[in-house]
C-alpha cells in the first residue's frame, strides 16, 4: 500500500492539548516512519489577538523578547517528542508570525506536509489559544487534518467510523484502510439514508465493503441510520455508539442543520465527538 503519511505538522500553543497532539504525532510517526514539525504562530492579526485575550498593541522589543521565549518553549516540546520517540523520529520546530490558518496552509503547500494534527482547548467557553479551522485547512491544502477534542483521550484506535451517502468516498476509504491496517482497527461503514437516497446508499455501502475486503484484512462492520443530515447522524451515532475516530468530508458533512444549531454543534464537534479526520474528496 502507498505510504500516505511522511511529514506531520503539529500546531502548538503550549497547552496540554498541544502536548497530547505531539504524543499522538509521535505515535503515528513511529508507526509510519514520518518526520514531525512543531509550529507556533505569533498572531499579528488584531482580530485574533483580541479573540485569544491578548492586546493588539506591543513594541517591537516586546515582540522580539516574546519570540525568543516562545522558541525556547517550543524547543523543549521538540526535546520531549524526541524522548518519546527514542530519537528515531526526525523532529523540527519553528516560530513564525502571521495568522494560524494562513500560516498552516502556506507551510503545508510549500513544504509538502501530508498530515496536520490539531489538539483542541479544554473549555468550550472562553478564549482560545489557536484559531484553527480544520475544514479550511483541508480544503485549501487537500491534506487530511486530525482534530482531537479536549475531553477525549488520545488512545489506541479500535474502530474508525466512515459515513457513506449517495457516492463512493474513495479518499475516506483509502485513509481509513491505511490507518486501520496499521492499528489493528475495525472500520464501521455508517450508511446515512433517507427516502430519496436509500437505494444509492445501499449500493455504495456494498461497493465500499467490497473495496475494503478486496484490499486488506481489516474487519468491517455495516450499519445504517435514517437521517437527512450527515453531521447530525454522525453526532447522534458518536453519542450512542463506540468509535475512536470519524472520517468526514469538510463542509456538508460537518455542518449541522439550521444556522444556530450548526454554530453550536461546530463547537461541540471540536470538544465532544471522537477525533475527526477531515479529508477532501480528491
Amino acid at each position: 500500500m502507498q505510504k500516505l503519511f511522511n511529514k506531520i505538522l503539529v500546531p502548538v500553543d503550549f497547552s496540554s492539548k498541544s502536548k497530547s497532539a505531539i504524543e499522538k504525532a509521535v505515535e503515528i510517526s513511529t508507526r509510519h516512519n514520518c518526520s514531525i514539525y512543531l509550529l507556533h504562530v505569533v498572531t499579528t492579526s488584531p482580530f485574533e489577538l483580541i479573540s485569544i485575550g491578548e492586546s493588539p498593541v506591543g513594541t517591537p522589543y516586546n515582540i522580539i523578547d516574546k519570540n525568543l521565549q516562545l522558541e525556547f518553549q517550543l524547543e523543549k516540546h521538540a526535546e520531549y517528542a524526541k524522548r518519546l520517540a527514542g530519537h528515531s523520529v526526525k523532529i523540527g520546530f519553528g516560530v513564525t508570525e502571521g495568522t494560524w490558518n494562513k500560516t498552516i496552509i502556506d507551510l503545508v503547500n510549500e513544504q509538502n506536509f501530508d498530515l496536520v494534527l490539531v489538539g483542541q482547548k479544554k473549555k468550550i467557553m472562553g478564549n482560545r489559544n489557536m484559531l484553527i479551522n480544520p475544514d479550511k485547512i483541508a480544503v485549501n491544502t487537500n491534506v487530511p487534518v486530525i482534530t482531537v477534542p479536549a475531553n477525549r483521550k488520545i488512545a489506541s484506535l479500535y474502530s474508525i467510523v466512515i459515513p457513506i451517502t449517495d457516492f463512493l468516498p474513495v479518499r475516506k476509504l483509502m485513509y481509513g484502510i491505511y490507518i486501520a491496517a496499521g492499528n489493528n482497527t475495525s472500520i464501521k461503514l455508517l450508511g446515512i439514508e433517507n427516502e430519496q437516497t436509500k437505494e444509492s446508499v445501499q449500493y455504495y455501502m456494498a461497493k465500499a465493503y467490497r473495496l475494503i475486503r478486496d484490499n486488506c484484512n481489516v474487519k468491517v462492520e455495516l450499519e445504517t441510520m435514517y437521517c437527512d443530515n450527515v453531521a447530525d447522524a454522525v453526532n447522534k451515532y458518536s453519542t450512542l455508539k463506540s468509535g475512536d475516530m470519524v472520517i468526514l468530508h469538510p463542509g456538508a458533512q460537518t455542518n449541522m442543520p439550521g444556522f444556530f444549531t450548526s454554530l453550536v454543534y461546530s463547537i461541540i464537534r471540536k470538544y465532544a465527538m471522537p477525533p475527526i479526520l477531515t479529508v477532501t474528496h480528491g
